[in-house]
């Protein structure tokens, strides 16, 4: 297929599936973050790695995917009228990827503690251990991403908003970017998300009784594990055009790098929507929680109690007793 012709279908595509992505990832989001926060879940560490993740997602979706949706569908950029919207732009758009990512390897280090036959191990896996961590996570990204404010520029030659490779700190800048964003991140999700199911293996070979607890931190588990799973499969390709940009091949200054480049971002906005559908498929503690959210917000339900507390108190008559 023609490049340009390539590059036709995929701006077309992008305008009939970003937006559904949109729509799903906002609302998936939301009923994640409703869910996870309940009190049967938030006592665990997992699910505040979990809620971490989902309102970084829904700021993603609500905010930089309807950017990325704009230039991407109908070359509208809002990078392109200061330089100061070009530095803000270009800082979020790094740093909320690379935070999901590591909010994911959070959490496979957690179900890998918590699975651990060793007592010592598994007090890792606390909900006070996992705020400190996510703020960690997150200051630490807020910090070493002002290098992409620093180095990309609203350039006057007709480029938009790039960055200048020239320069030996943006290079070192966008090394780094690649590193820990395409190589340390999968290889994290790979190593724990094995070492979590064989630690879960051998927690049933010991057979360790089971408590309600113990199927709760279980069922975590497995939701982990098939979002490490899809997160691998849908960022693959990009991550490996990520890398690419850093070589110093000529590829990367073609059209076809260019229309794969951008082909490969649909499957990764798709991890922005398979959470709320993977922990659906592999919790039943999600099903169960979501089954209550429901019933909660549903306003007949609603009606119905107000209508059985008021059968249940007490009429006191108003007749006056005889004498």
């Amino acid at each position: 297929m023609d490049d340009l012709l390539f590059l036709q279908v995929t701006i077309e595509l992008m305008r009939i599936i970003v937006p559904i992505i949109i729509v799903f990832g906002t609302l998936g989001s939301i009923v994640n973050i409703l869910i996870l926060t309940r009190q049967r879940l938030r006592g665990y560490a997992c699910s505040i790695y979990f809620a971490a993740l989902s309102i970084n997602n829904l700021f993603y979706t609500t905010a930089l995917l309807v950017y990325n949706y704009l230039l991407g569908g109908y070359a509208i950029d809002l990078a392109v009228y200061s330089n100061f919207f070009c530095k803000l732009i270009s800082y979020l758009l790094n740093f909320s990827p690379i935070v999901s990512v590591y909010f994911i390897v959070l959490a496979s280090i957690d179900r890998y503690c918590a699975s651990s036959l060793d007592a010592q191990r598994r007090r890792f896996s606390q909900v006070g251990v996992a705020k400190i961590s996510v703020a960690a996570v997150t200051i630490f990204y807020a910090i070493f991403n002002i290098g992409s404010a620093i180095s990309f520029d609203l350039r006057d030659d007709g480029a938009g908003c790039t960055i200048r490779s020239d320069s030996l700190f943006n290079q070192v800048y966008l090394i780094g970017l690649v590193i820990f964003y395409s190589i340390i991140a999968p290889c994290l999700l790979v190593i724990f998300g094995v070492l979590t199911v064989y630690n879960t293996s051998r927690l049933g070979q010991a057979r360790i009784g089971v408590s309600r607890q113990r199927r709760t931190e279980k069922e975590l588990a497995r939701m982990l594990v098939v979002q490490v799973l899809t997160h691998i499969v849908f960022t693959g390709p990009f991550c490996a055009m990520f890398v690419i940009l850093v070589l110093p091949v000529d590829f990367r200054f073609t059209l076809r790098f260019y229309v794969l480049f951008v082909f490969m971002k649909i499957p990764f906005y798709f991890t922005y929507i398979t959470p709320f559908f993977l922990y659906i498929l592999s919790a039943r503690i999600y099903r169960e929680e979501l089954i209550q959210l429901f019933k909660k917000l549903n306003p007949m339900r609603r009606q119905t109690l107000v209508h059985q507390i008021n059968l249940t108190v007490p009429v006191q008559s108003t007749v006056p007793l005889k004498e």
